[in-house]
């Protein structure tokens, strides 16, 4: 059980306004899914806040320590400048060669990325250090 704003984010998906570091790096160890939404008068005394309950289920194939170090790297730069394309908030990791790399369009925002776009991004970090 998280807060609804939280779980929201957790199970966001590219193009939404919650979908962000969170749903990526979230996604990509586990699949998770709302199961339901919980009021604030379900407690005594009532939270200020509405709480979500969210199923999270490992992954078969989770990600390496570090393909996830790449993954929280890459994510921490494409999502900390949001509005950019990704040519430019990546920059400092290999801008437009590293997006072109992983098969990515560089003009593109982080916020339309997919999940395997952004591990693609992690492994072509990976392969360039």
């Amino acid at each position: 059980m998280f807060q609804k704003e939280v779980a929201d984010r957790i199970v966001a998906a590219p193009g939404e306004d919650a979908y962000g570091r969170l749903a990526v790096i979230a996604q990509a160890a586990a699949r998770a899914r709302p199961v339901l939404d919980v009021p604030a008068r379900a407690f005594t005394p009532p939270p200020k806040v509405e709480s979500a309950v969210v199923r999270v289920e490992p992954r078969a194939d989770p990600p390496t320590a570090e393909r996830l170090h790449a993954l929280q790297k890459v994510t921490a730069a494409a999502f900390g400048q949001r509005r950019k394309m990704l040519r430019s908030s990546l920059k400092a990791l290999g801008g437009e060669q590293l997006v072109l790399a992983a098969g990515l369009d560089p003009a593109a925002r982080a916020e339309v990325i997919a999940v395997d776009g952004f591990l693609a991004l992690a492994d072509a970090w990976l392969a360039r250090r």
